[in-house]
């Protein structure tokens, strides 16, 4: 019976050693499931949010494509008309003939609307674009925006100054010299200046929009 004692506390502690070790694995399985768990749910959080991004890059490229495009066309018309009455005045001045001053308004506000991008600002979704195309966008929106404060300060001329002598005929604009009022020649060539800008402005909205659409 002595003998045995030795073989029996051996095998005790050789059965506490496997129990221990299964327990062990045991742990380390669930905490490996638990593991593999939370990484498939990061990564399926992740892929999401990658794609919510994406679609709401999505949503601001083709919102900014119709601004642009919008701009590219009523920009280039507006720079014609302005063109046209400027060039009608110059022709009777040529012509020695007193007409009334060239002017220029635009139908409705007096700056363009601009959605499409203060919604890409307000929503990051100008952050998620690369970083030229950022920069140039936001360029071209902050020179349209300065352009138009331009035209702005010109209409409050033409709705203070102009207007009030239109009903009176081309004479009204005229001194005793026969010459056209020094105020009216500094708004016409601030007119030509806007009208040379807002046709610049609208071919690089156009090129804007085209690259935006190669993306």
């Amino acid at each position: 019976t002595g003998a045995r004692l030795p073989h029996l506390a051996a095998n005790r502690r050789g059965g506490s050693t496997r129990r221990w070790r299964k327990r062990l694995l045991g742990a380390m399985s669930q905490l490996l499931i638990i593991f593999a768990g939370v990484t498939a749910a990061f990564m399926a959080d992740e892929y999401r949010e990658e794609q919510a991004q994406q679609e709401q890059l999505r949503q601001a490229r083709q919102g900014l494509i119709v601004e642009l495009g919008r701009y590219e066309v009523r920009g280039r018309e507006h720079a014609d008309s302005i063109t046209q009455r400027l060039e009608r005045w110059r022709g009777a001045d040529r012509s020695n003939e007193r007409a009334v001053p060239a002017h220029y308004r635009i139908p409705g506000a007096t700056h363009p609307p601009t959605a499409a991008w203060d919604a890409a600002v307000s929503s990051g979704a100008a952050g998620l674009f690369e970083p030229e195309m950022r920069l140039q966008l936001a360029y071209f929106y902050k020179e349209f925006s300065g352009i138009h404060d331009n035209y702005a300060r010109h209409l409050g001329f033409v709705e203070r100054e102009f207007l009030p002598r239109a009903g009176a005929g081309a004479d009204a604009f005229y001194d005793v010299s026969g010459r056209l009022e020094a105020e009216f020649r500094v708004q016409m060539a601030l007119l030509e200046e806007f009208g040379r800008d807002l046709r610049r402005l609208s071919a690089q909205a156009g090129q804007l929009k085209r690259r935006l659409a190669e993306e």
